[in-house]
C-alpha cells in the first residue's frame, strides 16, 4: 500500500479559535470540513493533546478563519508550531472576538466561522467535533491556502507538484508536520521527536 495516496486528498488550512473563561488561544489545522447543509455544520478534528482539543470540549464552541493565498508562513508558525500552554499567541497580534466569544486572526483569511459543538467523537489520538454553523462571513474574494501549497512554501517551492529530482520530505503521521529541515531525515538520531506531538521519529511518513 502507498501510504502517500492520502495526502491527494485536498485540504485547506485554518486558524482554529477557541475561548474557555480569560484563557483564549488560536492553533492551525487543516480539518475543518462542511458536513451538512440543513442544519449548516462543519467538523474539525483536533489532536487530544493539544490546549485547542481540551478548551473546545470545555467551552463547546470554537471559530475557523479559512487562510487565503497571501497567508504567510509567519504567522502559521506563530499559531501553529507553538504550544499555548507555555506562550500566550494573541499577545501582539490583531486578535478579534466572533459572536460566542472566540477568538479570530483573520489576517489575510478568506472567510471566518464560528460554530458551536452538537456532538464530539473520540478517534484515539485525535476528537471530532461537529459544530453548528452559527455565524459566517466572506472576507475577501482570495483564493483559499491549500495545504498542499502551504507544503510547497514551506520547502521552497513555487509549486506543490514534485518531481523525483527533488529532496524528499517526511511528514508526521499523528498531527501532519512537515520535517524540511537542512539534515536529512534519515540522518537525524533515532531518539528525534516530532516538534509539534513530540511523537517518535519511527511515525513520519516519506512524501
Amino acid at each position: 500500500m502507498d501510504n502517500t495516496a492520502i495526502y491527494r486528498i485536498p485540504y485547506g488550512l485554518y486558524y482554529l479559535g477557541t475561548s474557555n473563561g480569560a484563557k483564549q488561544n488560536i492553533c492551525v489545522v487543516n480539518t475543518v470540513a462542511q458536513v451538512t447543509d440543513t442544519p449548516q455544520r462543519i467538523s474539525v478534528t483536533v489532536l487530544k493533546t493539544n490546549l485547542t482539543c481540551e478548551m473546545i470540549t470545555a467551552s463547546g464552541t470554537f471559530s475557523a478563519a479559512i487562510l487565503d493565498i497571501d497567508s504567510t508562513l509567519e504567522d502559521v508558525a506563530h499559531f501553529g508550531q507553538q504550544s499555548g500552554r507555555s506562550t500566550d499567541k494573541l499577545t501582539g497580534m490583531d486578535i478579534q472576538n466572533d459572536t460566542l466569544g472566540n477568538p479570530l486572526y483573520i489576517q489575510n483569511c478568506a472567510a471566518a466561522l464560528s460554530a458551536a459543538v452538537v456532538q464530539k467523537i473520540d478517534l484515539g489520538t485525535h476528537m471530532l467535533f461537529i459544530g453548528e454553523v452559527k455565524d459566517a462571513s466572506v472576507l475577501s474574494d482570495k483564493t483559499p491556502l491549500t495545504y498542499a501549497e502551504y507544503r510547497a512554501r514551506k520547502s521552497g517551492k513555487t509549486s506543490s507538484l514534485q518531481t523525483e529530482e527533488q529532496k524528499a520530505t517526511y511528514q508526521c503521521s499523528i498531527c501532519h508536520y512537515v520535517y524540511d529541515g537542512d539534515i536529512p531525515f534519515e540522518e537525524l538520531p533515532d531518539d528525534y521527536v516530532c516538534p509539534i506531538c513530540k511523537k517518535p521519529k519511527s511515525v513520519f511518513v516519506k512524501m
